[in-house]
């Protein structure tokens, strides 16, 4: 017990002499960090205005593929409906051969409906990312401007000033910057 009592008292004695020798170098050291700012950038990207026109805009899409694949459906109701009503009409071979084509054409349909989804979902990662790095470009730009010695993000800062966020001047200078950006989500294949 007592030799696990001297190792902290050595390691605290440590700490402060080296913490005295950190302080007593030049004022010119690499680590000397004076202005300090935060982003919370989080919060920036979920309330930019172009994160509400790309929301926006993936669900217009959504729900033009919706209907599309509701007009798909209906068609294909409409055939398995028809297939049943062949079923002692026609050979049980040609009767299994028109349910094998028909199960064909629902799996084809429900890998589009999947590979449509994912695309969507692909495009609007596509588009945060865009602004994400649009964001930490303008982040840059303040640092520089005001002379940032670091940004650190509000997930990393346990406490904070208010007044070293600059979160708000960030979400303001972004939606400026994205406010007559077009966003177009291509026509997918299929």
């Amino acid at each position: 017990m007592v030799s696990f009592a001297r190792i902290g008292l050595m390691a605290l004695v440590l700490m402060i002499s080296a913490n005295a020798n950190a302080q007593s170098s030049s004022d010119n050291s690499l680590f000397d960090v004076k202005r300090i700012a935060l982003i919370d950038l989080s919060y920036v990207l979920r309330n930019a205005e172009a994160t509400t026109k790309i929301r926006d805009l993936l669900d217009e899409k959504k729900a033009e593929f919706s209907q599309e694949f509701q007009n798909r459906e209906t068609a294909l109701l409409n055939k398995e409906r028809e297939i049943n009503a062949q079923r002692g009409l026609v050979s049980q071979d040609a009767f299994n051969e028109a349910v094998q084509l028909f199960q064909g054409e629902v799996a084809e349909v429900q890998k589009e409906i999947q590979f449509k989804r994912n695309s969507l979902d692909q495009a609007f990662q596509q588009a945060q990312d865009n602004l994400r790095s649009l964001a930490l470009e303008i982040v840059t730009a303040i640092a520089q401007r005001e002379q940032l010695d670091m940004v650190i993000t509000r997930e990393t800062a346990l406490i904070f000033r208010q007044d070293l966020n600059i979160s708000e001047e960030v979400l303001a200078l972004l939606d400026e910057r994205t406010k007559n950006a077009r966003i177009e989500v291509g026509e997918l294949p299929f």
